[in-house]
């Protein structure tokens, strides 16, 4: 090898060096650029998480002097606050799905009083006034832990997990713990609440009636029935124990979901070509499915066109009322007619005995000033907690969109109102 060979490969060899050299200076500031950065994140989210569940714990302390007014009001800051926690433990630095019990009295104590905030009247009753004590007791104290956690971390004696201690490779010694570690040993000794009565999405449920449990051969027949094929036919895709049993099938295109209720979904994967048939021939063919089917007094509530399928909404009539909670959808291929997708998992069948105390025009005395209602109608709203409530609806327009308002016939109070969508100017 020449001399002038020597030196060429000297020189690469030099600007190799120096080039690796100058990325690897790079590359160390840009990671401790993302190592500050993630820091950050993880500091905030954490802080975030402390603030919402010290603000859900304050609103609950102050429940217990509440009275009139001042208590709806206080239900809606804890509400606000077990949502902001949820939120906020969500962005926390590593995986929260193990903090079981943390996060299901989060979500209780903010579904509790979200339930009581429309029906408090005068005040909490001794028992709703004591069961807010006994969450104020348990918001209080994981407050406290949070802030002993928050000052561990202040002090160095914690670090935030996640992706903070992978950048630069830090090099943590053993005796250091991590929030996620610690949060996870909280949770272990964290005692969950016992199972509370009330109307809320939480709250302890009514056992379902057992009116119809169908066995396994005769879910799979009513699967065969539904998809028109041959029992034999059917291949179980999957099958859920406890209490719904779900069992799916398919055939062909075809899918079919049973349970020991009944059957709860069927649906075509295939694609559906240029439409020849248009909504009122599809609606008549949902019907006619329906009623084939044993579906009575069903009243169509939604119908629209979606490319060339037609999707409704049948609701049931009971005693001149519909039952908004006890519903089904059908969609039609508007090719050939066929059923394309099928859902019951809404529906019962079962008599709501609701009653209806006011009569309309005491209902409607109820209605803000101002709301002209155009039309109105009996109806079954189902609660957060699955109660059936009898109900007017009233239905008129507002802001440039339909307005419809729910007066509950038995209390007078309003329990719901819809918007429907804004109608855009011309």
């Amino acid at each position: 090898m020449g001399k002038k060979t020597k030196i060429i490969l000297a020189t690469y060899a030099a600007a190799a060096v120096l080039a690796l050299g100058l990325y690897a200076w790079l590359s160390h500031d840009r990671l401790e650029d993302y190592r500050l950065a993630a820091k950050y994140s993880a500091d905030r989210a954490f802080e975030e998480t402390l603030g919402a569940v010290d603000a859900l714990s304050a609103a609950l302390e102050k429940s217990r002097y509440a009275t009139g007014g001042m208590c709806s009001r206080l239900c809606g800051e804890a509400y606000a606050g077990a949502q902001a926690a949820e939120a906020a433990m969500s962005t926390l630095p590593f995986s929260t799905q193990e903090l079981e019990h943390i996060s299901a009295f989060i979500n209780v104590a903010g579904d509790y009083a979200y339930s009581l905030s429309c029906g408090v009247g005068e005040g909490f009753s001794e028992e709703q006034r004591e069961t807010l004590s006994d969450m104020a007791a348990q918001a209080s104290a994981l407050s406290a832990s949070l802030k002993e956690l928050q000052g561990s971390i202040n002090s160095g004696d914690v670090i935030l997990d996640g992706s903070q201690p992978g950048f630069g490779n830090l090099e943590l010694e053993a005796q250091v713990e991590t929030l996620g570690a610690r949060l996870l040993e909280y949770e272990r000794e964290f005692k969950p609440m016992a199972e509370l009565e009330y109307d809320g999405k939480y709250g302890l449920r009514q056992e379902k009636s057992q009116k119809l449990r169908l066995t396994e051969e005769e879910m799979l027949d009513l699967a065969a029935e539904y998809a028109g094929v041959d029992k034999n036919e059917l291949k179980k895709e999957y099958d859920y124990e406890g209490e719904s049993g779900r069992r799916c099938y398919s055939a062909g295109d075809m899918t079919v979901c049973v349970s020991p209720a009944g059957l709860e979904s069927m649906s075509q994967s295939r694609l559906v070509s240029e439409g020849k048939m248009d909504l009122s021939q599809a609606e008549e063919k949902a019907a006619e499915f329906l009623r084939a089917r044993g579906f009575e007094n069903m009243e169509l509530t939604e119908r629209r066109q979606s490319g060339a399928l037609a999707h409704m909404v049948f609701a049931r009539m009971e005693n001149g009322a519909l039952c908004l909670g006890d519903k089904l959808s059908v969609s039609i291929a508007m090719d050939d007619g066929s059923v394309y997708a099928f859902n019951a998992a809404s529906y019962s069948g079962e008599e709501t005995g609701a009653s209806w105390t006011l009569d309309e025009s005491a209902a409607a005395e109820k209605l803000p000033q101002g709301f002209s209602a155009e039309n109105s109608r009996k109806v079954v709203l189902k609660s957060p907690g699955g109660k059936n409530l009898p109900c007017y609806e009233f239905t008129g327009s507002g802001g440039g969109r339909q307005v419809k308002i729910y007066i509950n016939a038995e209390t007078g109070a309003q329990c719901s109102i819809i918007l429907g969508e804004k109608q855009q100017s011309a």
